[in-house]
């Protein structure tokens, strides 16, 4: 599998990291998930997973999937092509999630989620604009549509698909079942907060 997956060169340099990090851990149990908090030297890799997990959640990605229907209607979309409208936005992210998987050795991780937060930030208020004065001029409703699109993509592109592949990078085999149950644990919160707390908001 690594052969197929990493060529006839380069596996082979992949099969003896591995090796090396069990026999390294020989023995070693798996950490539980308190352990990881207490351990200074996981303490920056667990708080980079929990501040980027905490921002996947808080990045607004979920309350545009909220408006999406909302968004479509005002930009003329019929009420039986919005489903599939909305079906579209979700097959956009996960093609740009799997584009972002070829792209990030080339490209490189800092520069995808940093991009990405940014391009973010720039599509949320383009489309704040456009939906504050859709009904000055026909076709700002299209940019509606376009804004939020592209929010996808470039959430996608970044955040979206580098941060569940952090804990598999950042901690060794012992540690990265708490690690993933640490972070499973922040999403699931951040995301509760974010649905109580967003019909208030707006």
């Amino acid at each position: 599998a690594l052969k197929r997956f990493h060529g006839s060169s380069e596996y082979r340099r992949e099969m003896e990291d591995i090796q090396q990090e069990c026999f390294a851990l020989d023995g070693e149990k798996p950490k539980k998930p308190w352990q990881l908090f207490i351990d200074r030297s996981v303490r920056w890799q667990l708080i980079s997973v929990i501040v980027m997990t905490m921002g996947q959640q808080l990045s607004g990605i979920n309350a545009m999937y909220f408006y999406t229907t909302y968004i479509f209607e005002q930009a003329g979309i019929s009420v039986e092509k919005t489903p599939y409208m909305t079906l579209g936005t979700g097959g956009f992210e996960c093609l740009a999630a799997l584009t972002c998987g070829l792209l990030i050795d080339y490209v490189g991780r800092r520069s995808l989620i940093i991009g990405g937060y940014l391009l973010m930030a720039l599509w949320s208020t383009v489309l704040t604009f456009s939906l504050t004065y859709q009904e000055l001029y026909s076709w700002v409703p299209y940019v509606s549509v376009t804004s939020l699109f592209a929010f996808v993509l470039s959430f996608g592109l970044g955040p979206g698909g580098i941060t569940n592949t952090l804990i598999a990078e950042l901690f060794i085999q012992s540690s990265r079942p708490a690690a993933y149950m640490i972070g499973g644990t922040i999403s699931w919160i951040s995301f509760f907060t974010i649905g109580m707390l967003f019909p208030f908001i707006v």
